[in-house]
């Protein structure tokens, strides 16, 4: 991983073992998520609603998570 914060690590983490490990690019380390999957993710870790969309936010201005044209987001491990 990037030079991440504790939060963004702990995020990271939370997607790479609900997304990441369980996709059919697990083996090179990514996977395509809804973004209301992802806030749900993280709400479901703790994360109040606001703090989740900022942390996942912070991730994409970090480069681990991109949008795609069609809406849905590449989180990368």
């Amino acid at each position: 991983m990037k030079n991440l914060t504790n939060n963004q690590k702990k995020a990271m983490n939370l997607f790479d073992a609900r997304y990441i490990q369980m996709s059919d690019w697990a083996d090179e380390g990514w996977a395509r998520v809804q973004i209301k999957s992802l806030i749900a993710t993280l709400v479901d870790g703790g994360w109040d609603e606001k703090s989740a969309q900022g942390t996942i936010g912070s991730l994409c201005e970090a480069g681990m998570i991109v949008e795609e044209d069609s809406g849905n987001y590449i989180v990368w491990s």
